[in-house]
């Protein structure tokens, strides 16, 4: 998936080696915007899922493949053109060949977006 240019980061901060938050602020003029929907743009929950690896890979310093998604829940719909401001709140739990990941991902004013469980598998 190409997210070039979907997003910037603002913010990044580490809790500990096992906790990230980032902030990051969406680009409402992003091509993904103009099909999903068109007139009414929403962040697709795949592209959510793939900032999620894209956040976690830069931070372990690693290339990972997602084996599985438990309880993912999508609890609000982002329109970047009225909120394009999002925390996410990650946690990491490291075993020998996989990295398990709890995600909580919220609007900058506190308000739930998503959250989920996910397995990935280290490639390198």
């Amino acid at each position: 998936m190409n997210l070039h240019n979907f997003y910037t980061i603002l913010a990044r901060k580490l809790g500990d080696e096992n906790t990230l938050s980032v902030t990051l602020q969406l680009n409402p003029a992003h091509e993904i915007f103009k099909g999903h929907f068109p007139k009414h743009p929403v962040l697709p929950g795949v592209a959510m899922l793939q900032i999620i690896k894209e956040l976690t890979q830069d931070h372990h310093n690693t290339t990972l493949w997602m084996q599985s998604a438990n309880r993912v829940k999508f609890l609000a719909l982002v329109n970047p053109f009225e909120k394009d401001l999002l925390e996410f709140q990650l946690t990491f739990q490291q075993e020998e060949s996989t990295l398990k990941v709890k995600n909580s991902t919220t609007f900058v004013d506190g308000a739930a977006v998503m959250q989920c469980s996910l397995v990935y598998k280290r490639l390198s």
